[in-house]
């Protein structure tokens, strides 16, 4: 009887020692956040301030920015830059070197920190103090403490959650987060199952009993939806992988509350259901609050034009009158192209809410929500098919959105944007918000460098032209934008869009207050636009723009996983070592953008 009594106090005990250890650990991100955003301010206030003074008296942003350069003072060490250079050498550690932990998987030191720090904390509460490791004391133990993180792994698949809120950190990021707790607590749960059935079940608790049969019935759902959770399935059939795991895990949840609301520890539970419930309530009132629609002649606020840019890439473009930050995302549902009319997919929005001359759209203007959607299988093909039959074609259309913490790239004196095929929806608007916020003097960007390998050449139309009225919105500032388009498939560039990328007197050679026009009718000339055959070379591009940069470099990657990859191990190398940042070199700061696990 005493044995039993303290088992209990145990239970309660350690279950609120895990959630003070959690709560601690969001609390620290969110401090940690905090901080940043208040040193952001302050300096990026500086360097925007400097940045459109023009007066000579203006203070050298080397005294009032430790980030700033001194090119003349390259190669001394100066201890000056040592906070500099010690997050310089903390963001090559934690972000920028993997691990394999699978077949086409990789995760960052600090994601593994954070899996492993978390799995071992678990071990601990469940195996301390349980008198020689008697199984009397964590049989149960184990599925306490598995079941009380139900509502942590319902808020980390969750669009809109707070730890997102406190921490910054985009619920897309949190998705390995989300896998590794939901799986530990699957171990746990069966560590408890397996301990229980081995001992021999008594007739108060065998499987006569329908609270039983729920318990086995939620476990049984709950493998089912982790095994069908794996990568591979994911990637083969996401759909049908997204549509099994809703039904699965609502089976569990409703399965396993019944199944320890009988013991009366049902609060572990129903927390988690009252969380995806307000998720769904807030996507449901910002889908309805998007798509508010109005019959003005021929224009539907529901529908959206779908166009074929290539073979293989459509545009999707819905007027609507939210507004968006550069490198959001939101969710698409088109009912007549979709197997199941609420199916809801995510893509980046390729657009910005803002105009190219700085100004905002006034309160209630319809804006340009668009989307570069790559046809792959299952509803992308299906998108692809519908656009090649009709060329341009009008659909109904929904929007949720946005989602994503991007970064704000305002307060970098260098922006290098580097995309690959679909990748470009994640770096072209960030490329036109820099352009945009420099015509508004909100930005101290300098230099941008926008680089991105595509297959197919028809994409060179489309894109020359938006970025052509990019390097023209940027011409009456201080910005100078470099584009570099680079055609990787066996078809070369049409001679009449060739402009030499190999050319390195190229960059910035012409006034960009002359363009010149190829001939009558078309796009302005620019040698800032550059056009070649072949793939680009990351490590030369990141070495040459790093050395020659003036201020704080942001690095922004979006793509195939080997685009990611080799630009982490170029900015992993001495070019950013600790000890280069103190001999003059700038700090860079990696943004990748990745749904789930694709590094």
């Amino acid at each position: 009887m005493a044995d039993r009594l303290l088992k209990a106090q145990q239970q309660r005990k350690y279950v609120r020692d895990l959630w003070i250890f959690l709560a601690s650990v969001v609390a620290f991100l969110a401090v940690v956040r905090a901080t940043r955003l208040l040193l952001s301010l302050v300096f990026s206030a500086k360097r925007i301030s400097a940045a459109v003074d023009s007066s000579p008296h203006a203070t050298p942003p080397e005294k009032s920015d430790p980030e700033a350069i001194n090119k003349q003072q390259t190669g001394k060490m100066c201890l000056r830059r040592l906070p500099v250079a010690l997050g310089s050498a903390f963001r090559v550690l934690a972000f920028r070197l993997s691990i394999p932990i699978g077949p086409g998987s990789k995760a960052t030191v600090a994601e593994l920190l954070f899996i492993f720090g978390y799995i071992a904390v678990m071990l601990i509460l469940c195996f301390v103090d349980t008198k020689g490791l008697n199984f009397i004391f964590w049989e149960d133990r184990a599925a306490h403490l598995a079941s009380c993180q139900l509502p942590l792994i319902v808020a980390l698949a969750g669009k809109n959650n707070i730890i997102s809120f406190f921490t910054g950190v985009s619920h897309e990021k949190l998705n390995i987060l989300h896998r590794a707790a939901a799986r530990t607590c699957l171990l746990f749960l069966w560590i408890h199952a397996i301990t229980r059935a081995s001992e021999g079940l008594p007739e108060k608790f065998d499987l006569t009993h329908g609270w039983m049969r729920c318990g086995a019935t939620g476990l049984v759902a709950f493998t089912l939806a982790t095994i069908l959770s794996v990568r591979p399935i994911r990637n083969i059939a996401f759909e049908f992988f997204l549509i099994s795991h809703i039904i699965l895990i609502g089976i569990f949840l409703v399965c396993g509350y019944l199944h320890t609301r009988e013991v009366e520890f049902g609060d572990y539970i129903w927390p988690a259901l009252v969380i995806w419930a307000f998720d769904r309530i807030l996507r449901g009132a910002r889908l309805l609050w998007n798509n508010r629609f109005k019959t003005s002649g021929d224009h539907h606020e529901c529908k959206a034009t779908v166009e074929l840019l290539s073979s293989d890439t459509v545009r999707l473009t819905l007027r609507r009158k939210f507004n968006w930050r550069p490198g959001q995302h939101a969710y698409v549902v088109l009912p007549t192209v979709s197997t199941l009319p609420t199916e809801a997919h995510p893509f980046t929005i390729a657009s910005i809410s803002s105009k190219l001359d700085g100004s905002e759209a006034a309160f209630g203007e319809e804006r340009d929500v668009t989307f570069i959607i790559r046809g792959r299988e299952g509803f992308t093909g299906r998108l692809r098919e519908h656009a090649k039959d009709r060329k341009t074609a009008i659909v109904p259309a929904f929007v949720d959105g946005p989602y994503g913490c991007p970064p704000d790239l305002t307060r970098f004196s260098t922006s290098i944007l580097l995309a690959g095929g679909s990748g470009v929806s994640y770096t072209l608007p960030l490329l036109l918000d820099i352009v945009s916020k420099a015509r508004a003097n909100k930005s101290a960007a300098k230099r941008v460098i926008f680089v991105w390998a595509v297959r197919d050449p028809d994409h060179i139309e489309w894109i020359s032209k938006v970025l052509t009225e990019a390097l023209v919105a940027a011409q009456p500032t201080q910005l100078q934008v470099v584009a570099k388009l680079y055609i990787t498939g066996p078809s070369s560039p049409t001679a009449e869009h060739q402009h030499s990328a190999s050319d390195s007197d190229s960059l910035g050679s012409s006034s960009p207050e002359s363009p010149t026009l190829e001939k009558e009718g078309k796009l302005p000339f620019f040698h800032e636009l550059q056009i070649a055959h072949g793939r680009p070379s990351v490590k030369k591009i990141l070495q040459e723009e790093i050395s020659c940069a003036l201020g704080s470099v942001s690095v922004d990657v979006a793509g195939p996983s080997g685009l990611s990859q080799s630009v982490a191990r170029v900015l992993a190398s001495d070019i950013t070592s600790p000890l280069s940042v103190l001999r003059g070199m700038p700090a860079v700061t990696l943004h990748t953008e990745t749904f789930g696990m694709t590094k």
